[in-house]
């Protein structure tokens, strides 16, 4: 299973192995997709996970205790549907392919699985239809 996780942290817990716990503890593979760290010490990351469900509920119990903030994100862009016109300028910039067209319709299709919460898309967008979940 892959489930991609929000983990908020603080100054006290930022020295903390994130990764390190995710592996050697519930032997699930880490792919960390956002990472910012503001000057007090706190920040939030982005990891996409890969391991058995299980684990996975497990592991995100463990870094609970550790003293993070843990929440799967399900839908990590939204659009305003009465904003967009479609242009594609969404298609273009994203590195994972979030975005297509559809070849019978041309409205541009979102799928939120594939989003790494880059932002990339929320310039391209003139018409500022799209919105960032993190």
């Amino acid at each position: 299973m892959d489930r991609k996780y929000k983990i908020e942290f603080e100054e006290a817990n930022v020295q903390e192995s994130v990764a390190y716990i995710l592996v050697s503890e519930f032997d699930l593979k880490p792919n960390v997709l956002k990472a910012e760290i503001s000057a007090d010490g706190s920040g939030i990351m982005i990891v996409s996970l890969v391991g058995d469900d299980a684990k996975l509920d497990t592991a995100v119990d463990r870094l609970r205790q550790e003293g993070f903030v843990v929440n799967e994100m399900v839908k990590h862009i939204s659009r305003d549907e009465a904003l967009c016109w479609n242009c594609g300028a969404c298609i273009s910039i994203c590195p994972v392919g979030t975005f297509s067209f559809d070849e019978k319709t041309w409205e541009v299709l979102l799928d939120n699985s594939k989003c790494i919460s880059c932002g990339a898309c929320l310039n391209a967008c003139s018409v500022h239809a799209l919105d960032l979940h993190i």
